[in-house]
């Protein structure tokens, strides 16, 4: 915990502390006012340009200015003012403090935190000593407080004052801040909930991490450090920031925080029904409160999320209780014209009230699960009676406590739900919901497709039949048997229909996926790119899934395309439009394709954390459908890495839980790189060709394509060449063609083959199998005594192997040697005959002989496995 508590790196900041450096170096800018909201790191930045300075052997000194020293002249500088200077006089008292601090041989650097605070003597006399050259200005000023006539004097001095505005940081830097503090990966939930509850301010995000670390709220998991699902503990410190801040607004204006702190959004109207429009302007330069514009309508919220936290906090339950029935009301005089009305008004009542009337309860959970709000659904639906439920409630009951984990009870209410369907309509919604909840429940699909073949005998319309007869199908092919699932789904077609999308879209990814499980994987993708525009056009409703759902298939099959890099970004692009929605199933499936596009990356880490958020999503919610193949990823990425314990100690979890079916024979790939990782080369290869078996038992072509290559890069290409070529015929995707190219090339120890192969998996995102493929090819070159292709080639793996995230495997620990890296005399020359300068040239600008020259080129070229300045200079431009 010290090292948590200590001083926190500058992240993001870089850029400020070079340009400080060098006009301060350079005497351009006599003053820096750095300026933004509080807790947005002022402070800090400022104490790293002092520290520059201090590092530059310039003498410095500090002043905190405040509200209180400024009721006294001087009283914020006095301590760095020279000992008997007399500023009675302040002419003779200039004077003095000039001649004292004008004994260094550069300007004295001077940081004032809170510069607009400064009372007027101590502004004059800094102001005097700035223009006269005797110091250099380095303050902060907060923005959101009231104009300041000082802060607006010292900017004013023109282009010899720099300003500096901080923003908050945003979540690329956060997530590298979170790493650097906590020493380890951080799963895509946990930097959501950090980032979302802080609003990207430095302040608040230490204050969220320690406290979620003292209350186990953050913890590592399957060593990536994740949240719970349950809010962000707020600090004593960090409530009393808040506080303090609310504290400074007008007290007319606290029923108008209270009712945001419960009600999150009012209309420009009702927010000034409940304050006057000059306070609530005030509100909003300060940055308390938010005034957007969503529609035709003007919105009014908290300007951050932690506020209405510490505002509820120190609202009594009376309070609240008057808060909600007067909001109600008022939203029902207006006659509930809005979508989400209903929503309000229910949740509103229920919290006043703990009941409201059954119709609006039904209307407002619809509302809630059409915006995957599965949490809030459960809570309006679990206050209706048991006598006042309708089949359709009971399906949205069911659904809800399906999404939350909770499986059987989920059961339990849709085998109600279906003994009480009256017609077809409610039939098909019940016995489709319970199909999915059995899936998720139980990994042998058999039970979801009986439940699917009992209801479709019971209905009357055939057309109706239809629909759960393709269900059955979308089971079986995610189940583990494509290729039946996939005879069934031939009925589904490839657009969407006018009729009947909801249950096209809730079966078309099941087509999608097992088309790329057996190798159409064209058809898969282009069908898969209508799938999601459909989807997102319909969003969510009340028995379909999230949209996001529908990006895994279309990854899978980009993949499998050999665009892997694309595939790759549409999975982070999805899963961070899904941390807001409560949808634990789509999260923990998208979890698993934005791993594995990662692990075929050849990037371990970035595909651990995948891999342990869908461990820890499944542990959650109890969704166990995939949960193995998450294990195995960590166990794989874990033991390529080289953490061989934490891969081991996975493997009592990764036996117990059941196999899915889906994506057959990838459930043995952690197993078998743990085992490789422990030097049990056969034993890996022999775990393998038992799952390359099963997955060509079930028509996973693609998953046998994997898992072959897995062979091939242990050691054992020959025993899998005519499999792979085989498969290569088979599949459209480009991939499983280059992998066999590459196992062919493998087998054969053909090092001109396995540069090309290199080049072309690297083309495609696969950046390990491109370094392995280079190291092999160093080998071989190697053993035909070619010592300078040995290099370049050495030089191709190792700068793809860089790129890998410190991933070993045998093949690039079979590279015996590494490449001698260039001086710095030579990166230089190697940089100035790459941009086209002779040999003549470079010895004019270095000062060097000719001969020289010529001789560090040689070297360069030989080091690098290049034969001319054209070679170097592609080499170089590629590099960059």
């Amino acid at each position: 915990m010290q090292s948590w508590e200590g001083r926190w790196p500058l992240i993001g900041r870089q850029s400020h502390l070079d340009s400080f450096l060098k006009e301060l170096s350079a005497s351009r800018i006599r003053g820096w006012l750095v300026c933004g909201s509080a807790g947005v790191g002022k402070t800090r930045l400022t104490e790293e340009f002092l520290g520059l300075a201090a590092a530059g052997k310039r003498r410095t000194a500090k002043a905190v200015a405040s509200r209180a020293a400024a009721q006294i002249p001087l009283g914020a500088i006095a301590h760095i003012l020279p000992a008997g200077v007399d500023m009675a006089d302040p002419v003779r008292g200039f004077q003095a403090v000039a001649q004292a601090l004008s004994g260094e041989p550069q300007p004295t650097v001077i940081l004032v935190d809170d510069l607009h605070l400064l009372d007027n003597s101590s502004a004059a006399l800094l102001g005097q000593l700035l223009d006269s050259g005797t110091i250099v200005l380095i303050g902060t000023a907060r923005t959101a407080d009231p104009a300041s006539d000082v802060f607006d004097a010292f900017l004013q001095r023109g282009d010899h004052i720099r300003r500096i505005d901080l923003d908050h940081m945003v979540r690329d830097e956060i997530d590298e801040l979170l790493q650097h503090v906590l020493r380890g990966p951080v799963s895509r939930r946990a930097l959501h909930a950090l980032f979302s509850a802080s609003g990207g301010n430095p302040l608040f995000l230490r204050e969220l991490v320690l406290g979620a670390l003292t209350q186990g709220k953050l913890i590592l998991n399957d060593g990536v450090w994740d949240t719970s699902e349950e809010p962000l503990p707020v600090t004593p410190h960090l409530r009393d920031l808040i506080a303090s801040r609310i504290a400074s607004s007008a007290p007319a204006v606290r029923p108008l925080l209270e009712t945001l702190a419960f009600c999150r959004a009012l209309s420009l109207s009702d927010a000034t029904a409940l304050a006057e429009r000059a306070d609530l302007e005030n509100l909003d330069r300060s940055g308390i409160v938010e005034i957007s514009i969503q529609g035709a309508r003007v919105i009014v919220t908290l300007a951050h999320p932690l506020y209405g936290e510490v505002i509820a906090a120190d609202t009594s339950a009376l309070r609240r209780y008057d808060l909600a029935l007067r909001q109600a009301e008022r939203i029902e005089s207006h006659g509930l014209r809005r979508r989400d009305d209903a929503l309000h008004v229910a949740s509103w009542r229920l919290a006043a009230t703990g009941t409201a009337a059954p119709d609006l309860l039904r209307q407002a959970a619809a509302i809630a699960m059409n915006l995957n709000d599965n949490e809030q659904a459960l809570e309006l639906l679990t206050a209706i009676k048991t006598d006042q439920h309708t089949t359709e409630s009971r399906v949205l009951l069911g659904r809800a406590l399906m999404h939350t984990g909770q499986l059987e009870r989920a059961e339990a209410v849709l085998a109600e739900a279906d003994a009480h369907a009256r017609n077809d309509y409610e039939k098909i919604i019940t016995a489709t919901t319970r199909c999915i909840n059995l899936f998720w429940a139980d990994p042998d699909t058999a039970q979801a497709v009986a439940v699917c073949a009992a209801a479709r005998s019971s209905l009357s319309d055939q057309a109706a039949a239809r629909q759960l007869r393709l269900m059955e199908g979308a089971m079986l092919t995610v189940g583990g048997s494509p290729v039946p699932g996939l005879q069934i789904l031939e009925d589904l077609p490839d657009n969407p229909p006018e009729e009947d999308l909801d249950v096209w879209l809730a079966t078309i990814s099941a087509k999608t996926l097992g088309l790329t499980f057996v190798g159409s994987v064209e058809r898969a993708r282009a069908l898969a790119q209508r799938a999601k525009a459909a989807h997102e056009a319909v969003g969510e409703g009340k028995i379909l899934a999230h949209p996001a759902m529908q990006v895994a298939p279309l990854a899978l099959s980009l993949m499998e395309m050999g665009e892997i890099n694309q595939a790759r970004q549409l999975c982070l692009s999805a899963a961070d439009s899904l941390q807001a929605a409560h949808s634990p199933v789509a999260r923990q499936f998208l979890a698993f394709e934005s791993a594995r596009a990662e692990w075929l990356a050849g990037r371990p880490v970035s595909a651990r954390r995948w891999y342990a958020e869908g461990v820890a999503t499944a542990r959650t919610y109890h969704l166990d459908r995939v949960t193995r193949l998450h294990m195995s990823g960590l166990m794989a990425c874990a033991a390529l890495i080289g953490d061989i314990d934490t891969a081991a100690s996975l493997v009592p979890d990764y036996e117990a839980i059941a196999a899915s079916g889906g994506w057959s024979g990838e459930e043995s790939v952690g197993m078998a790189w743990l085992h490789a990782a422990r030097g049990e080369i056969s034993r890996a290869r022999d775990l393998l060709r038992a799952a390359a078996g099963r997955a060509r038992h079930t028509g996973h072509r693609v998953s046998e394509a994997l898992v072959l290559t897995d062979i091939a890069r242990l050691g054992d290409p020959k025993a899998v060449q005519e499999r792979l070529s085989e498969l290569s015929a088979q599949v459209d995707g480009a991939f499983t063609p280059a992998r066999a190219r590459f196992v062919t090339a493998l087998a054969h120890k053909d090092p001109q083959r396995l540069m090309a192969c290199s080049e072309e998996l690297e083309h495609m995102g696969a950046r390990l199998l491109a370094a392995e493929s280079a190291a092999a090819a160093a080998n071989a070159w190697r053993q035909a005594g070619d010592a300078r292709k040995v290099t370049a080639a050495t030089a191709e793996m190792t700068r793809l192997a860089d790129q890998c995230e410190g991933a070993r495997t045998p093949l690039l620990s079979s590279v015996v040697g590494t490449v001698e890296p260039l001086t710095k005399r030579e990166q230089e020359i190697a940089l100035l005959a790459a941009g086209g300068k002779t040999s003549k040239a470079i010895s004019q600008h270095l000062t060097l002989s000719v001969r020289t020259v010529d001789n560090h080129l040689q070297r360069i070229y030989l080091k690098l496995g290049v034969r001319s300045r054209r070679d170097l200079a592609l080499l170089l431009k590629r590099d960059q």
